[in-house]
């Protein structure tokens, strides 16, 4: 069983704690500052009740602090003058120190848990409200073959050859 604890971010605490929780994190050297104003917008979206962030840690302590995050909001997708009702991905976010590695008590990458919590969260509503699609778009789009393989590893395809955007059905 996967020893990560996953805690959901009150909007009152997002806007109170801000930059303590941008600051607690470690970014990319080149990309860091991007990263940074991208959580910052997140947290900012979520301290007004948009989007709902949930942090992971190790539950045996063995590493400390926040492994990473991912934000979840409801949204719908518009394809071909359709509309679905939606779960997206609004950001997910590893700490720069926790990228890529696989730690043998987790047993997946940071990254791995993350996406299937969200996929959880979003089967979840699902159920309860109609969703049919899990929605995201990866960093840097379609040219990012690395972690556009990595989602398409999770079963995630693209909409249609022009969209960035990519799905995971759902029902």
């Amino acid at each position: 069983m996967l020893k990560s604890t996953f805690k959901q971010l009150s909007s009152s605490s997002c806007q109170k704690s801000k930059q303590m929780i941008a600051d607690s994190f470690s970014y990319h050297p080149t990309r860091g500052q991007r990263e940074k104003a991208i959580l910052m917008q997140t947290l900012s979206d979520a301290s007004l009740g948009n989007t709902l962030i949930t942090k992971v840690t190790d539950s045996t302590k063995s590493i400390t602090g926040t492994l990473g995050l991912v934000a979840l909001s409801v949204g719908k997708l518009e394809l071909e003058d359709k509309s679905f009702p939606s779960v997206i991905v609004d950001y997910l976010f590893v700490d720069y120190e926790h990228r890529n590695k696989i730690y043998e008590h987790l047993e997946e990458k940071v990254s791995t848990s993350l996406l299937y919590y969200a996929i959880q969260i979003a089967e979840e509503i699902a159920r309860l409200a109609g969703v049919r699609y899990l929605i995201l778009r990866p960093d840097g789009g379609k040219e990012n073959k690395k972690l556009v393989a990595f989602y398409e590893s999770m079963e995630f395809r693209y909409m249609t050859d022009k969209h960035e955007w990519m799905y995971l059905k759902l029902t």
